[in-house]
């Protein structure tokens, strides 16, 4: 469908990306437990819009190179595949200790401006860049792949989940934080099935005959 190959994977993949503990997550629900679940509605929205600029970032400019030749479309695909082998590595063997959510001491700000810092946090994350730059094309089907379409397609449905995400998290606020907090193995847990799925995914890819 409009150049996008195993659809259902993406979304999985994508769901457990979002609600793995992260900065987004800590953000959106310190600024809900501590300003109230406005301040974390605004704070959601910055974070989800920031993802827009990554897949357009990504759209225009993978989606211009890979149409060059077929030696950058098979560059990406393997350097995609192995970066999402090293993060699946990185996740499952992180033993860092589980993030404490606290309301904290936080100066109060205008939602305007709150959304602004949320959302400048995600564009200039370089991380989220280079996450989207080597994830989108590895389901986009070689004949598509300098198609703008399934790259906005794919990263408008990441942008649709990490809205409903983050949306829960500002509404719930301190129940969550509470039950994060609560459970000690829940993040190392998220961790390792993160790095599952990406090793997985990474090895399909740089085994697929395209």
């Amino acid at each position: 469908m409009y150049g996008i190959e195993n659809l259902a994977a993406f979304i999985l993949a994508a769901v457990i990306v979002v609600i793995t503990p992260g900065i987004d997550t800590i953000m959106v629900l310190t600024r809900s437990i501590s300003q109230g679940k406005t301040a974390g509605l605004y704070s959601a929205i910055g974070v989800s819009l920031g993802l827009l600029v990554h897949t357009c970032a990504a759209t225009f400019g993978l989606s211009l190179i890979l149409a060059k030749s077929a030696f950058a479309y098979s560059l990406i695909k393997y350097l995609g595949a192995a970066y999402l082998i090293y993060i699946g590595y990185k996740s499952l063997t992180a033993k860092t200790p589980q993030t404490e959510i606290t309301s904290g001491q936080i100066k109060p700000v205008r939602n305007g401006k709150m959304l602004f810092t949320a959302f400048l946090s995600d564009v200039l994350n370089p991380k989220i860049a280079i996450f989207f730059l080597a994830f989108l094309p590895q389901f986009i089907n070689a004949s598509a792949i300098n198609n703008p379409v399934p790259y906005l397609l794919l990263g408008s449905i990441i942008f649709f989940i990490t809205l409903v995400w983050c949306t829960l998290l500002a509404l719930l606020g301190s129940r969550v934080a509470a039950l994060f907090n609560r459970n000690k193995k829940a993040e190392a847990i998220m961790n390792k099935t993160t790095g599952i799925v990406f090793i997985l995914l990474g090895l399909k890819v740089a085994l697929s005959k395209k």
